[in-house]
């Protein structure tokens, strides 16, 4: 007699493991637009354009989905919450991969 298959229960998923360190220089990967977070610029305003150059200070979550959020500082103090998508090491140094050490 074989046991029917039963669905997987939901359980706990670990938070991913952050890419980058505080303290790392890193650049813009494309346009850093205000989406309404950034109180000193207009909705839709660019805050940091692609190439910008930037250091982490600060490393959080995202609610949705507990991803690593980078707070890069940029050029005249402009403070950008960004996903590592959105950022590289400025020194060209290959992006590592979550859970796997190198």
């Amino acid at each position: 007699m074989t046991e029917a298959a039963t669905p997987a229960k939901p359980g706990f998923i670990p938070p991913r493991e952050p890419l980058y360190d505080w303290g790392l220089p890193v650049s813009a990967q494309e346009d850093l637009f205000n989406d309404g977070s950034h109180p000193h610029a207009a909705p839709g305003a660019i805050l940091a354009p692609k190439g910008t150059p930037g250091i982490i200070i600060r490393i959080g979550r995202s609610e949705e989905g507990n991803l690593p959020v980078y707070l890069v500082e940029f050029p005249g103090g402009t403070v950008v919450g960004c996903l590592e998508e959105e950022i590289a090491p400025s020194d060209g140094s290959r992006r590592g991969t979550p859970g796997v050490l190198a």
